[in-house]
């Protein structure tokens, strides 16, 4: 769900102090903007919960217990929360603004990371989930997308907004919804049971399993498919998608059982678990050392009783460890293996920035990690001890100076099996025979020494950097290093200059063959596309012009009275601009001319029908006809009458004209008796007035001395003639 642009636009203020700046982030519940605090002058990030949201309670109050939740912790790993509030309906955090990207952005860029360094930023990600337990709380949504890396190489956990106390009572579930991302719920949660500690040591479990293969354990078409997998289905082992040590594939192995109460206890065991496997791999006894000593702080399920007198340190070790212990036991075996050991006495990871910028610096499109793990020339791990059975490891300490006891029953000095002649034989064979079996050993120890040496680094070199050199002159240092280098293909690039080398195979500093040939992949700058002119275009049109140039279409409607319905009428970046991939293009598509509603406007007068009509844009033809009963200059009838219509389009009135008239040219009667006149008007049409009258009879006798009007005159059909019978 997104938040509306109103809820919180850019320039808004919220609570008088917080101005709204850019668009971070969208999640589930809430959008995440970047802002400055004026009273400080400080950036901050502003997580807004959805508008939606904000109008549920339930939500409300969870989306406060995250600010609770994270102001009670304090740990340089996780984000600082400064404040919350509300501003006319917008429920709000003011955060701590970390300037970089995303452990997603990370494998997105680069497909997996080599196993040391996912270990090494894994230790500051269980260090913040540590002080959440510790604290009580669960954070249960731990994901890629909520571990923040800083441009400067620090490491950040954010987002404690499904975070829970672990005293609460109640599912993971909430009005059917289950809370947290599906990738990465523990098997329990997916059941609708209560979150615990464990449940986030499974989550960063499978977030580990995923920072070393480049993809998550589970996968399916459907959110309720991955789920499933979590209940039914064991997460793999790393090391079977790549390479990967054995005390590595142990960590995700315990982290992500299926079985709460076979992981780590919360994310301290986890963290000090980590910090074992570091030292393991830092002495070179990554394939069974390692597992050896962590198997203080991993747990144990129904472990087989130790024979009586057999002094098991593993079953001693695994009822319970504390914290303490289990950070006690990795700092001894720092020690042992000479691994730095962290300075801080409360083994909480320090906030000094790791190398991550520097680490993630040259692009690698491939799925290779960027540093893959290699064993030191020349060393070999020890061999693993002798196993009785599951959980049954014996371990000796011999102390300096202690015999070392034998068995079986030798013959002693005092010669209890033999004469002193015997011993005299035996002494002398003894002479010569001992500097040649001294010799022969030595002889076989310094071949099988050479031969080792040769199959394990003698024939192996390191890959010198080639890395920003223009591919000639990588080919020219690798052969001074006695390698041979070819370029193997091209790649985009924001930080390496075209033309010069993006990335090696293998990277720098890795392990290759004497005479092996090294694969160079040759920046082509940054990746750009050149916007296409859409004008004109349908919307399947634009959609395949932009979908060849890795551009994103998007689409606004309006009506235009010149463009044809479906087309385009403008876009927003100019044809011929270069961007960059995914960049939004929006283009303008016509509606067609805007709709008018018709009004009727029969039985009124035509000026009111040439105001309204004419000014909604459509033309007028009037004709006008004679009527009875319609006045003059009335409108008698209107083609269309109703319905919508179009700016240009023609509205027909008629108009009335009122009675037809019809003139006649009126007769001259003077001289004429008034009888006579009288007839002559009548069949022509008008009606007589005789003027004065004395009498019907004596008046007809009389003669028409004048008229009115004169004769010859033109008058309407019906006229009254005045006949004067006496003169003026």
């Amino acid at each position: 769900m997104d938040l509306s642009v109103s809820d919180a636009p850019v320039g808004r203020l919220l609570d008088r102090r917080y101005r709204v700046e850019s668009l971070l982030a969208r999640g589930g519940m809430a959008t995440v903007y970047r802002g400055t605090d004026t009273r400080l002058d400080r950036m901050v990030a502003l997580k807004v919960m959805h508008a939606e949201l904000a109008a549920d309670d339930e939500f409300v109050t969870r989306f406060i217990s995250e600010a609770r939740s994270a102001a009670r912790l304090s740990d340089p790993h996780i984000v600082s929360v400064f404040d919350q509030g509300e501003d006319e309906g917008a429920v709000f955090l003011a955060m701590e603004f970390i300037q970089g990207r995303t452990l997603r952005d990370v494998l997105r860029e680069h497909g997996r990371i080599d196993p040391d360094l996912a270990l090494e930023i894994y230790e500051s990600v269980l260090s913040a989930l540590r002080a959440a337990h510790q604290a009580e709380i669960v954070h249960r949504d731990v994901k890629p997308e909520n571990v923040l890396i800083s441009d400067d190489g620090r490491i950040k956990v954010a987002d404690f907004g499904l975070a829970r106390a672990t005293r609460s009572q109640g599912n993971t579930t909430a009005r059917g919804l289950l809370l947290g991302t599906v990738s990465y719920i523990s098997p329990e949660q997916a059941l609708g049971e209560r979150a615990t500690p464990r449940s986030d040591v499974y989550a960063a479990g499978v977030m580990l399993y995923e920072l070393l293969t480049g993809r998550p354990p589970h996968s399916g078409p459907t959110d309720f498919v991955v789920m499933r997998a979590h209940i039914d289905e064991d997460v793999p082992t790393p090391s079977e998608s790549a390479p990967v040590p054995a005390v590595v594939d142990e960590l995700v192995r315990i982290s992500t059982a299926r079985q709460p109460e076979v992981r780590y206890a919360d994310a301290g065991d986890f963290l000090a678990a980590v910090r074992l496997a570091r030292a393991a791999i830092a002495s070179g006894d990554s394939s069974t050392g390692g597992a050896r000593h962590a198997s203080r702080v991993m747990p144990v399920v129904a472990p087989t009783p130790a024979p009586a007198g057999n002094t098991n340190w593993q079953d001693s070790a695994a009822d319970d460890t504390s914290e303490s212990d289990a950070f006690a036991v990795a700092d001894a075996f720092y020690r042992e293996s000479g691994a730095p050991i962290p300075a801080n006495p409360d083994h909480t990871v320090d906030s000094n920035p790791i190398d991550l910028a520097n680490a993630f610096y040259h692009e690698n499109p491939s799925s290779q990690p960027l540093s893959p793990l290699a064993t030191p020339p020349g060393t070999q791990p020890p061999p693993p001890p002798p196993t009785h059975g599951p959980q049954q490891t014996r371990v000796i300490n011999i102390e300096p100076g202690e015999a070392i006891p034998t068995t079986g029953s030798g013959a002693d000095d005092t010669g209890r099996s033999g004469g002193s002649g015997r011993r005299t034989r035996t002494k002398r064979r003894r002479s010569w025979r001992g500097p040649i079996l001294f010799l022969l050993v030595l002889l076989l120890a310094t071949a099988v020494t050479i031969a080792a040496w040769w199959f394990g680094a003698g024939r192996w070199t390191s890959t010198p950097p080639l890395l920003n050199l223009d591919p000639d002159a990588a080919i020219v240092q690798a052969e001074e290093a006695g390698l041979k280098a070819s370029v193997d293909g091209e790649g985009f690039s924001e930080q390496v200059e075209a033309g010069l080398v993006l990335s090696t195979d293998p990277g720098p500093g890795e392990q290759i063959l004497k005479g092996g040939t090294i694969r160079l992949t040759v920046s082509q700058g940054p990746e750009r596309y050149e916007v296409p002119n859409l004008d004109g275009m349908t919307r399947e049109q634009v959609e395949s012009a932009l979908g060849d140039r890795n551009l994103v279409p998007r689409f606004t409607e309006r009506h235009h009275p010149d463009v044809e319905e479906g087309r385009v009428i403008s876009q927003d970046l100019e044809a011929g601009d270069e961007v960059r991939p995914d960049t939004e293009v929006t283009a303008e598509i016509s509606l067609g001319p805007e709709p008018i509603d018709i009004d009727d406007f029969t039985g009124s007068p035509i000026a009111d029908a040439r105001e309204a009509l004419g000014s909604a844009g459509f033309e007028l033809d009037v004709t006008e006809e004679f009527s009875d009963d319609v006045a003059p200059g009335v409108v008698i009838s209107q083609d269309p009458s109703s319905g919508t219509g179009h700016a240009g389009d023609t509205v027909a009135l008629v108009v009335s004209q009122g009675p037809e008239v019809v003139e006649v040219q009126v007769p001259s009667v003077i001289g004429e008796r008034v009888r006579d006149a009288e007839r002559i008007l009548d069949e022509a049409g008008l009606e007589v007035r005789v003027e004065p009258s004395f009498g019907d009879g004596r008046l007809r006798r009389q003669v028409v001395r004048a008229q009115s009007p004169d004769p010859g005159a033109t008058v309407p059909e019906g006229s009254t003639v005045t006949l004067y019978i006496f003169g003026f």
